[in-house]
């Protein structure tokens, strides 16, 4: 008896299903959506897939700079949101705290007659 070494290869696609085929309609709209990519050609250029080692050196500055001003841009959006996040929470903690405050006036105010019998007995 010989000995086989058996083994298995796939060549699926990236996000495919199993048991889902695509109909022709559906590869023409995906080819169709991808020639027509709104994206700006600078912001194309610094995400292609080009391997680094085949970039000359004004490539590589131009794909940093495109790609540190992303990141920039990204952070700086980051941090107005974040200084409305902390708005909104000084807001709802003060809500809070008048809410508690209101709830306990109401509570003394409805109980005043309890107050005063319970304060009478012990004078």
């Amino acid at each position: 008896m010989t000995n086989l070494n058996y083994y298995l290869t796939h060549y699926g696609i990236l996000g495919m299903k199993w048991g889902v085929r695509r109909i022709p309609e559906q590869l023409a709209r995906a080819r169709r959506r991808s020639m027509t990519d709104k994206s700006h050609e600078d912001y194309k250029k610094a995400h292609t897939p080009k391997r680094i080692k085949s970039m000359s050196d004004a490539e590589l500055r131009n794909r940093l700079n495109r790609l540190q001003m992303e990141r920039q841009y990204s952070q700086l959006s980051e941090s107005s949101i974040n200084k409305g996040k902390e708005y909104a929470q000084k807001v709802f903690k003060a809500g809070t705290t008048v809410a508690a405050v209101t709830t306990t006036v109401l509570t003394i105010y409805n109980n005043v007659d309890k107050i005063k019998a319970i304060l009478e007995k012990k004078g």
